[in-house]
């Protein structure tokens, strides 16, 4: 519907204040995924691309929850480091669990069919660690969700992996994509499976003041 010519232009679009982003200078995605990428892009953000190149091992007897949260970390601290001092890094790392055990991204085709025949009829976890560093403090928090798959035969895994969609990917598959057709359940926050839980984002802008719900 077409507005009324004589108003003003508002100066915020959604819950998102512009004010505010303005005063925060520029945001620094500490990650080259195009799923986070576009998830970060609903939320009307301005933002820059700056990828860490850490070391991701995880280390001896690290719990799951220990290591993707000092991963997101490091993340966040090794291109904090990198950069100007005037900026805000978000850093972000996800993983998948079952029955305790981190499962990463394939490492080729026969990896990616192992983990998807693991991850059939059974559920899994998937767990994302976000770092949001200032100037003055970091914000952090974890958000897991549960996610089942229904049976899924070797026809449909060895299909499924013939396309680009399991690779680069903690579980070895997109939920948004194809692999929505394997999900039985899903119990949280959809888009932390896909690797960037929006709304605890904002929790955390919102901690930092850079992100405002008020006087929408």
């Amino acid at each position: 519907m077409d507005g009324d010519p004589r108003s003003p232009i508002p100066s915020r679009i959604g819950f998102l204040n512009l004010d505010v982003v303005g005063r925060m200078r520029e945001l620094i995605l500490a990650s080259g995924s195009s799923r986070r990428h576009s998830l970060l892009n609903q939320l009307g953000l301005r933002y820059c691309i700056c990828v860490s190149n850490i070391d991701e091992c995880a280390m001896v007897g690290e719990a799951p929850t220990e290591y993707v949260c000092r991963i997101a970390g490091i993340k966040a601290l090794a291109v904090y480091e990198s950069l100007p001092v005037s900026k805000v890094v978000l850093a972000a790392d996800t993983i998948i669990t079952l029955h305790g055990e981190i499962i990463g991204k394939p490492q080729n085709i026969q990896h990616a069919k192992s983990i998807l025949q693991k991850l059939s009829a059974v559920e899994h976890e998937v767990i994302t660690a976000l770092c949001l560093k200032t100037q003055d403090n970091d914000y952090e928090t974890m958000v897991r969700t549960k996610v089942k798959f229904r049976q899924i035969n070797n026809s449909e895994i060895d299909a499924y992996c013939l396309t680009d969609e399991p690779y680069d990917k903690a579980g070895a598959y997109a939920i948004q994509g194809l692999a929505s057709s394997f999900v039985e359940y899903i119990s949280g926050s959809y888009t932390n499976v896909m690797g960037l839980p929006l709304s605890d984002l904002c929790s955390l802008l919102k901690q930092a003041d850079l992100y405002n719900f008020d006087d929408v």
